[in-house]
């Protein structure tokens, strides 16, 4: 499930397959105004990320935009950062590049997720990813992304 909502509407579920949110882990992408960090009142419906397969294959992207790695990670299944200036840039010039990667994929794949206990090949984790899914999240992270005006920044806030 993809969770996706404005600023005061009712939260509303699309299912995406592996989108699934869970009270787990998650973060959620979301347009603020720059003074407070709370969700601008004119946006696009925020985007809501759970520790799933598809999260775990646009991991690299989001770590390769990531300018700052010393701050943690770029999104953030625990913490929250502003995403902004040359930062934003990088992340959707990285959200692109994962679009194009998909267009490359066969319609579903494995992705390695973690691990169950130590990290070796017995233990590992592996889920199913579907491209048309993935596709339709890093467009609409893509639209958060490029909504950024003005006074406005990109937030991901982890639970």
């Amino acid at each position: 499930m993809l969770l996706k909502y404005a600023v005061g509407q009712k939260p509303t579920v699309t299912v995406v397959g592996f989108w699934v949110v869970t009270p787990r882990m998650a973060a959620t992408l979301y347009l603020a105004q720059s003074s407070d960090l709370l969700p601008a009142s004119e946006s696009p419906p925020s985007v809501t990320l759970d520790d799933s397969g598809g999260y775990w294959f646009l991991y690299r992207y989001f770590e390769g935009a990531n300018l700052q790695r010393h701050q943690g990670e770029l999104v953030d299944l625990y913490g929250e950062r502003v995403i902004e200036g040359y930062q934003l840039t990088r992340f959707i010039q990285e959200l692109k590049q994962a679009a194009e990667d998909v267009q490359g994929k066969p319609n579903q794949w494995d992705v390695l997720v973690g691990w169950n206990g130590h990290a070796a090949v017995e233990t590992e984790i592996w889920r199913t990813v579907k491209r048309r899914e993935v596709q339709e999240v890093i467009t609409a992270i893509l639209d958060l992304a490029n909504a950024v005006s003005g006074s406005s920044r990109l937030v991901c806030s982890g639970d």
